[in-house]
């Protein structure tokens, strides 16, 4: 059993109201700490710019590379060439929606370069943009425009509705600027 010791308890004064201010003195401590490290997320969509890899595929590749034209709102978010084994143009795009819709060209008819395009698909038929044949391919995750035309294939696929993929397909045209999309 404790003894007494004569002094008086310092907490025998104390009230709800001290309680109750100390708490606030804690939560207006945190409201500062949570203020000063909040930032604004940020897009997570990270653009790049056409420039260097559409010199880099001009001056190498053996085929005319081409660029979807007047995508508004479309966000380039990837733009490679790969020369070596067999030349590829690659572009990778975010579109207003926030779909993806991806323009890949090899110069090869090769079909081990259409599996890697068409993951997941069937074929589904075929369609004509601008007096061109392109076979759609059907798959849950992606559809796919295939274009195979004097040794390069082109493919128009991602996640976008087909008549999305359609209208880049209908927009493509060789670039040698650098400065469109």
């Amino acid at each position: 059993m404790p003894q007494p010791t004569g002094r008086p308890n310092a907490r025998l004064g104390q009230t709800m109201a001290d309680l109750a201010r100390s708490i606030a003195v804690v939560l207006a401590a945190v409201a500062v700490i949570m203020v000063i490290i909040h930032r604004a997320s940020p897009d997570p969509v990270r653009e790049v710019s056409i420039s260097a890899p559409l010199m880099l595929a001009n001056m190498q590749a053996t085929f005319p590379i081409e660029v979807p034209q007047n995508q508004a709102g479309y966000r380039l978010t990837s733009a490679r060439f790969k020369g070596i084994p067999t030349p590829v143009w690659h572009l990778g795009y975010v579109t207003p929606n926030n779909d993806y819709v991806q323009l890949e060209q090899s110069a090869t008819e090769s079909t081990q370069f259409l599996k890697s395009q068409l993951v997941g698909t069937k074929k589904a038929g075929s369609v004509k943009i601008n007096g061109l044949t392109w076979t759609i391919y059907d798959g849950q995750e992606q559809d796919a425009l295939v274009r195979l035309a004097k040794g390069v294939t082109t493919a128009v696929s991602g996640t976008a509705p087909l008549d999305e993929l359609k209208r880049v397909a209908n927009s493509l045209a060789t670039q040698k600027q650098t400065q469109l999309l």
